[in-house]
């Protein structure tokens, strides 16, 4: 919409997880190292919208249910479509994807011509719960775009023609990765990635970081949830040195670990993992072994009782997501 605003946080880098179905992307210690990141929309009539942030602008044009990259533009260059990506197609769900050939033209840094080619992808490769340092999100959809383009820049044409299988040109791999809910009208989080090479040789490799908590977003789609609940992940402690409580199984087969004051009991047994939740109110638990990369190698609901055999896991560590009904914490598990 027009005027619409978004205040994002830059953080440290974060890990870009997995994909897949059932995946969990955990962003819940991700550190803010600036605030106040805004991005802001604006639109000239029914089908022109551009995007600015920071110094960098994009104009887009609505076909239907497509969307094309018309123009772009920064500090030092400005490029407008002759051939423009188409960016977006909706709806999406998970496993769709989009291979674009683009081709841009103008100006760098005054007079100078410059040209790219090249390909935009796109593919919805993951669906799953995304977990922010003040909140859960579930059936979240992780989208990775592509940008791959090779550019030449030339002081004395008025013009430039160029193929993208030339391979002693300038190249730029751009690869985001945007995880997006029906609740809300932004992505949650983003991730950018960019490498530059000189022909076969990287130069230079630069990646950002953004989150966009729930809380800021000023416009919802679908049937928001009106009382969202916060579902803190478990502080630090002096245990896993992680953020994560921590648990081995090392002489411990028998024992039980129990967190008094959430009632949760958990058994790290040689070849299994017992959960224990109690529960009085009638709401269904669910807990969630995965990697520390967010693979999912099991999930469980219930009301109390949840088992997991991890005979055939390699030895490392792992996490559980263990949420009651009303809270969602994270368990750091040591499988030896």
């Amino acid at each position: 919409m027009n005027g619409d605003r978004v205040d994002r946080q830059r953080v440290e880098a974060v890990e870009v997880g997995a994909r897949g179905q059932e995946a969990i992307w955990d962003m819940s210690h991700a550190l803010v190292v600036e605030d106040g990141c805004t991005m802001r929309f604006f639109n000239s009539g029914d089908s022109v919208v551009a995007r600015v942030e920071g110094r960098h602008q994009y104009v887009y044009e609505i076909k239907g249910d497509s969307v094309l990259l018309r123009s772009q533009e920064t500090a030092l260059s400005n490029l407008a479509d002759s051939l423009p990506a188409l960016k977006m197609v909706f709806p999406l769900t998970f496993g769709d994807s989009i291979s674009s050939p683009i081709y841009y033209r103008g100006k760098y840094c005054g007079n100078n011509a410059i040209a790219t080619a090249g390909i935009y992808s796109m593919v919805v490769d993951g669906e799953g719960t995304l977990i922010l340092p003040d909140d859960t999100i579930r059936n979240v959809l992780r989208i990775h775009e592509r940008f791959d383009t090779k550019m030449s820049v030339s002081p004395w044409a008025k013009e430039v023609v160029i193929s993208a299988d030339n391979d002693s040109l300038m190249r730029h791999v751009c690869d985001t990765y945007s995880w997006y809910s029906s609740d809300f009208r932004y992505p949650l989080a983003q991730i950018t990635k960019d490498s530059f090479y000189n022909g076969a040789n990287m130069t230079r490799e630069d990646e950002t970081a953004y989150l966009c908590p729930p809380a800021t977003q000023l416009y919802a789609l679908g049937d928001v949830r009106q009382q969202r609940q916060m579902q803190t992940p478990q502080t630090p402690n002096n245990i896993g040195g992680y953020g994560y409580n921590s648990y081995s199984n090392h002489n411990m087969n028998d024992k039980m670990l129990a967190d008094k004051a959430n009632a949760v009991a958990i058994n790290v047994a040689k070849g299994h993992i017992d959960v224990t939740i109690p529960t009085n109110s009638g709401m269904i638990s669910e807990v969630i072994l995965s990697d520390l990369q967010g693979r999912v190698y099991g999930s469980s609901k219930g009301k109390i009782a949840h088992s997991f055999d991890t005979s055939r896991l390699p030895q490392g560590a792992y996490l559980l997501y263990v949420n009651d009904g009303e809270n969602v914490r994270t368990e750091r598990i040591n499988v030896k």
